[in-house]
């Protein structure tokens, strides 16, 4: 009897494996607008940098309340370097000042890691 339930301890200790978390670090966030001058539209965009061990990072966008989630290439090293327009104003920009968030997202596996990514006042 103690040598099955000594077998079974040992069997249990062997099938358990460790999960890696994903992890998601951030360089380099800089937001800025265009403004297209010959009709009232422009956009919101983020240039965004850092590394993963995740096997995919997405940026969330949205324009005029899509939302989306933008993949994002990863090198070789799990590096990314992106320019994403994160929001667009099809039909007139606001007059005032204004401020939008994102959420960047690397997955691995069945984790994901959310880090949210706030503009700071913006105006046109």
């Amino acid at each position: 009897m103690k040598k099955i339930i000594f077998l079974l301890l040992i069997i249990g200790f062997a099938s358990c494996s460790k999960r890696e978390d994903a992890t998601l670090n951030i360089t380099n966030s800089q937001w800025y607008l265009t403004r297209n001058t010959l009709v009232p539209a422009g956009t919101v965009n983020l240039k965004v940098a850092g590394s993963t061990n995740g096997n995919k990072v997405t940026v969330r966008t949205n324009g005029d309340g899509l939302i989306f989630d933008e993949n994002v290439d990863l090198d070789s090293k799990k590096n990314f370097n992106a320019d994403i327009v994160i929001c667009f104003f099809a039909t007139s920009v606001p007059s005032g000042e204004f401020e939008l968030s994102t959420k960047v997202m690397a997955y691995k596996g069945s984790d994901t890691l959310v880090v949210t990514l706030n503009s700071g006042k913006l105006k046109y």
